[in-house]
């Protein structure tokens, strides 16, 4: 259980296991916050080396050096000396896929308070994140481009685990154009054309990120367009929409999808990348996501016939759901 390194004794220490794992979130995010991983090297490194380079309390850090070795983050060498595990280089700044923007972002901060008011969700229905700050996240994020910036760089590094992930398991139909809906520095679309050298494709996103956008492999087959998809969107055959309609109401989503069918050409497909609830409530992360979304954004997560329900509402037929090694799926499905 979380929290707890062995198996629990009787189930209130069980349930007590559950509980701390906010315990077991906030340890790691002090981690992630103070880039810890990135101050303990190659080999097992002082303590004191670790404070320095961390800018943390020496004897303070010590403690939480000591918890991070309980939970099986860091291994301690000796006394005072401290040693990487298999899963903290995944906090290293350096990391190919590194969670640590993710989890500084998504375990803290503006995150972090909009948890703290789930009971105003619960009891209000509304979203708790709006209630608490006064306006929608992403209208927040606006206003606010420091965090903004710090969710951006979480989101980049959850996003190339999931196009690698994306990529090894689904094979797109065929297509002339992909348009990636909302695709931010436009990576996957990128990947996409690499893999499919006739074709060409679109990055749509908000223009303010449009502008910032600097495509990294300079590929001449990609255009940059800027617009709401509550607005239009640009024609195309295969639209990608990775983790956004979880960002929405039934409502919402169901508007983004009729504009793409408004813009789709005939035949054309639609990739939505998101959590797929099990049809029967059974163990998933997806509910603790369907959770986040809840309090954040106004948004869910879906099942397969909430998928399938909101597709045909919007002019779509639903083909095939694969599900990747991540506890993501590729939901397909083709205008009618």
């Amino acid at each position: 259980m979380a929290g707890l390194p062995h198996t629990p004794a009787n189930p209130v220490e069980a349930l007590i296991g559950l509980a701390s794992g906010l315990w077991v979130s906030r340890t790691l995010w002090a981690a992630a916050r103070l880039g810890i991983a990135d101050a303990v090297g190659p080999e097992p490194t002082p303590l004191a080396a670790i404070a320095e380079r961390s800018g943390a309390h020496e004897g303070n850090l010590r403690r939480l050096m000591d918890a991070l070795v309980s939970i099986g983050l860091f291994r301690a060498e000796g006394e005072d000396r401290y040693a990487h595990g298999d899963l903290s280089p995944f906090l290293r700044s350096d990391h190919p896929i590194s969670q640590r923007a993710f989890i500084d972002s998504v375990f803290g901060g503006e995150h972090y308070a909009g948890w703290g008011a789930i009971e105003d969700s619960l009891r209000g229905g509304g979203t708790a994140f709006d209630g608490l700050f006064g306006k929608q996240v992403f209208d927040w994020y606006g206003a606010h481009p420091a965090e903004a910036q710090k969710f951006s760089r979480a989101m980049e590094g959850t996003t190339r685990l999931i196009e690698a992930a994306l990529l090894a398991t689904w094979t797109p139909p065929p297509f002339t154009v992909a348009v990636d809906v909302g695709g931010s520095r436009g990576t996957l679309v990128a990947s996409l054309l690499q893999r499919n050298p006739d074709a060409r494709g679109i990055l749509f996103d908000l223009p303010d990120i449009i502008e910032s956008v600097e495509l990294t492999n300079g590929d001449t087959r990609i255009d940059l367009v800027g617009g709401s998809f509550f607005d239009s969107v640009p024609e195309g055959d295969l639209y990608l929409l990775k983790m956004i309609l979880h960002d929405w109401s039934d409502e919402q989503s169901e508007a983004i999808l009729r504009n793409i069918r408004a813009a789709i050409r005939p035949g054309g497909h639609v990739a939505i990348i998101e959590t797929v609830l099990p049809e029967a409530v059974g163990p998933s992360p997806g509910y603790l996501m369907d959770l986040n979304m809840m309090v954040m954004t106004g948004g869910r997560e879906r099942s397969e016939a909430d998928f399938a329900a909101l597709l045909d509402r919007a002019g779509f037929r639903l083909e095939s759901v694969t599900p990747m090694p991540i506890p993501m799926s590729v939901v397909q499905a083709v205008a009618v």
